[in-house]
């Protein structure tokens, strides 16, 4: 994954303000992250070492009571108050080139006002410092700490804007929370996994070495997103030694051939599963220890 510029990506604001603020909207412009100057250094000193832009955590602040305007020349918030490694992160679900890092604050934290957040990323120096590589604000939010069987926990999410010209690692912490986006797309793929399409059928005319077949009407599978189970005479076949698949026509997604790289002759009892599997892009990620 790589990343640029992130010019102007609009944060989500607060559904239930706590504090009287003029223009507070959840669709205000004046909600923004951006890009610093020291990320962007980081990112030209690591695409001229050919190294990766690393993130590893987002901190949020309070403003000193006040929402800032973000601006570039910031290396730090104005007065953080809390800081956690990334939970995870997600791609948009309307643009493939924004991705969410997201960070979970527990209920076990709080007591302090959210105007503010930050993206940091490793130092390319051993032993440096971490750097602001992006930097927002926010709608102020209240950040409640578990009181009297009270247990309220909060998601800050993050746009990062990608494009192809450094490459960028998100660093996930093994012991973060799931984000609620995250929860939803596991939820998805798990119910896709219930459902599955199966055909049965007998081969009525030989099919030579690397002949395409084509599955029984109604059988149609996405290409490198589905998961096929492909059977020959009860004999489980595997991709890339016994079959591939055939990437589908024209403009359309979907596929209803296989090609089997062995010869099948007539009277051959073949059967096909086609079960549901995530449809999301796969990121670069990389765990921390």
């Amino acid at each position: 994954m790589a990343s640029t510029e992130l010019n102007t990506a609009t944060v989500p604001a607060s559904d239930h303000p706590q504090e009287s603020v003029a223009g507070l909207a959840t669709d205000d412009p004046q909600y923004f992250c951006v890009l610093t100057d020291v990320g962007a250094e980081l990112e030209a000193a690591a695409l001229a070492a050919s190294k990766p832009v690393r993130l590893i955590s987002i901190s949020v602040g309070d403003g000193n009571g006040t929402v800032p305007t973000p601006t570039t020349e910031a290396t730090a918030l104005v007065n953080q108050v809390y800081s956690k490694a990334i939970d995870s992160m997600s791609t948009d679900e309307t643009d493939p080139n924004i991705c969410w890092v997201h960070m979970v604050i527990p209920a076990t934290e709080g007591g302090f006002w959210i105007r503010e957040f930050g993206v940091w990323a490793e130092s390319l120096e051993e032993d440096g410092d971490p750097v602001l590589y992006a930097y927002g604000n926010h709608a102020p939010l209240y950040k409640l700490k578990s009181v009297l069987g009270q247990a309220i926990t909060s998601e800050i999410s993050v746009p990062v804007i990608t494009s192809s010209t450094t490459d960028v690692e998100i660093v996930i912490s093994e012991t973060g929370y799931a984000s609620r986006l995250e929860l939803l797309q596991v939820a998805h793929v798990v119910e896709d996994l219930r459902e599955c399409q199966e055909a049965v059928w007998t081969v009525n005319t030989d099919i030579a070495e690397n002949g395409v077949v084509t599955l029984p009407e109604g059988l149609e599978y996405i290409p490198g997103k589905h998961l096929l189970d492909v059977f020959y005479n009860s004999m489980l076949c595997t991709e890339g030694n016994n079959y591939e698949e055939v990437a589908a026509s024209g403009s359309s997604a979907v596929s209803n051939k296989i090609k089997m790289l062995f010869a099948v002759p007539q009277g051959s009892e073949m059967r096909v599963l086609v079960r549901g599997f995530s449809t999301q892009p796969k990121l670069n990620t990389t765990s921390s220890n």
